[in-house]
């Protein structure tokens, strides 16, 4: 026997007892009570009674149930990975009984359509672990109908939940169903609903009053309720503390634009406003400062601001500001028309096209891309 610690017990009319823990060697420390295959009451005469056999038998029920568990999610495809994420998350999931807590919701999730793949990822899904604790009749399955009924098909819903399966966790009286009117109230039409939970769900995750006011703010920034774009607004109004939004305003001001010039480029790609402070810096500095561009020229075109600065932006404005040199290219080309296009199509029209014209233009551009080593002596 193995003795970690002791407590002393006083007990009425039979003096007092010492109790002492007894655990086997080299096990896990946080499991350690949980393991324990015995404990032994003593007396001051060190008389001893061991207490084994409730103890075993206690913890034989939960061995037998945990296997259980395990067995039923297996079945259900999970992985052994993925059932230590739910057990990590929710330990008690192991002592429920699997019959009647765990199978009719994995049953339920069957029954809508999600296959042995699709179960799991859901379930496992960042956040959602808990959707095994929910209950079936109160909150899964009126969510689902719920969802079904804005959706139409089954189809659509499982597309949502494969994209979003924390929209089961939400109440549906006090947080789905009144965004949705809200969106209906303002003119939205079902595409552009549909669109907004297929692309951006966790907007409608917000409280409700968030939500309408993110909405009024959209329709009086001049967005179209008409169109998908408005559902973009939306969520980085409702996401977004105003102050933040006045901050990255600021950001943007510091190049010259005007408010109406940056609630263009708002208007235009509504998550430029998710941008940080130091790519929205960077970029601008150099397109601004080292290419010559205007900034009102970069705000009427913000998708530039998202491309990466040293694998897209500077390999193809070298390019470019090569190809402008020698007058190659027209003078107003536009940012759009060669930072959008994808790589093979930049290749085509600005470096192939001109290597007759510019030796060695392809080996510039990739170096600059950090694909090709540069040469001893190279200035570019």
């Amino acid at each position: 026997m193995w003795r970690i610690g002791s407590v002393r017990l006083v007990l009425a009319d039979r003096g007092s007892w010492n109790i002492h823990l007894l655990i086997a060697p080299n096990t896990p420390p946080i499991k350690k009570f949980f393991s324990s295959k015995s404990f032994v009451l003593e007396d001051s005469n060190n008389r001893s009674i061991d207490c084994a056999p409730k103890i075993d038998t206690l913890s034989s029920k939960k061995v037998q149930n945990t296997e259980l568990v395990k067995t039923l999610l297996r079945n259900y495809g999970f992985t052994n990975t993925q059932i230590s994420k739910l057990v990590d998350v929710d330990p008690n999931i192991l002592f429920c009984n699997p019959q009647k807590t765990i199978l009719p919701k994995l049953e339920f999730f069957r029954s809508i359509g999600l296959s042995s793949n699709d179960i799991p990822r859901v379930i496992c899904a960042s956040y959602c672990q808990a959707l095994l604790s929910r209950s079936l009749e109160n909150q899964l399955i009126p969510c689902y109908n719920f969802l079904k009924s804005v959706l139409f098909l089954d189809q659509n819903v499982i597309k949502m939940l494969k994209h979003s399966p924390r929209v089961l966790l939400f109440n549906v009286e006090k947080i789905l169903a009144p965004n949705i009117a809200t969106l209906r109230e303002a003119g939205v039409p079902q595409s552009v609903i549909s669109f907004t939970m297929y692309r951006s769900p966790s907007t409608l995750f917000h409280e409700s009053h968030k939500f309408k006011e993110g909405v009024n703010k959209a329709i009086e920034m001049g967005f179209n309720p008409q169109r998908s774009i408005f559902a973009h607004a939306v969520q980085v109004l409702c996401d977004m503390r105003e102050s933040t939004f006045e901050r990255k305003k600021e950001v943007y001001g510091r190049w010259g634009l005007s408010n109406d010039e940056i609630l263009l480029a708002f208007r235009s790609h509504p998550m430029c406003m998710n941008l940080s402070e130091e790519k929205i810096m960077e970029t601008m500095d150099f397109l601004v400062n080292r290419m010559g561009w205007q900034a009102a020229v970069v705000a009427r075109c913000p998708v530039v601001l998202f491309f990466n600065l040293e694998r897209r932006i500077i390999p193809r404005c070298t390019v470019v500001k090569i190809l402008l040199t020698k007058e190659l290219v027209k003078k107003d080309l536009r940012l759009t028309t060669f930072l959008i296009p994808r790589e093979e199509v930049f290749l085509d029209r600005f470096v192939n096209k001109y290597q007759d014209d510019v030796p060695g233009l392809k080996n510039i551009y990739l170096r600059k891309m950090g694909l090709v080593e540069p040469r001893l002596g190279s200035k570019i």
